[in-house]
């Protein structure tokens, strides 16, 4: 019996190893393709990072120009109102330099806010990087638990964490707005105490 015993006692090994062979080979190749996902996900954001970078260059200098042609044109049509109702000499000159201040105001507004974008755009890039990182990390250590209880308190860990890094996030992205807002403003308060 005992014979036996030892059989089945060392065919239950063989089987529990092969069972922890056969699970820690599943979790290599899944950290293996967890890491290549990871990469493969962090060139995709620093891609769409550099691609937005470019694309709010583009916007800038595509917004500095109209506002530049817009202002050309409207110095332009001041003259020829200005002559067409006969204003002459101060008249004229006032009307003019009015009609400069507004445009500079106009452009100086036009790159805060194009600036404004960009910022905002790079903190969200940023913020959008970090999170995803984050989640890489958490998916991570929930692979490592060793118990379902661990796997809870993780999950809870990432939860909270998560929604501490939304708030802190928002409060980011608000701050940055407030600030354009805040400059814009400022603009047009110079140019209004200038007139």
């Amino acid at each position: 019996m005992t014979s036996n015993q030892n059989t089945d006692q060392n065919r239950h090994n063989r089987q529990f190893d092969k069972a922890a062979e056969t699970l820690k080979a599943n979790a290599d190749k899944s950290a293996e393709q967890t890491t290549q996902f990871a990469d493969a996900a962090r060139d995709g954001v620093n891609k769409f990072v550099d691609l937005n970078e470019r694309a709010a260059e583009n916007t800038q200098h595509i917004v500095q120009k109209g506002v530049e042609t817009a202002s050309h044109q409207a110095r332009q049509a001041a003259d020829r109102f200005s002559r067409t109702l006969g204003y002459t000499g101060e008249g004229s000159e006032r009307l003019a330099r009015q009609s400069k201040q507004n445009m500079e105001a106009v452009v100086r507004c036009g790159t805060v806010i194009t600036q404004a974008f960009q910022d905002t755009s790079r903190i969200w890039l940023s913020l959008s990087q970090k999170q995803w990182q984050r989640n890489l990390d958490g998916l991570n250590k929930l692979a490592r638990a060793k118990s379902v209880q661990e796997y809870s308190a993780i999950q809870s860990e990432l939860v909270r964490e998560g929604l501490q890094s939304m708030v802190q996030d928002g409060k980011a992205l608000s701050e940055t707005s407030a600030r354009a807002i805040e400059e814009a403003g400022k603009t047009f308060s110079g140019i209004a105490q200038q007139g």
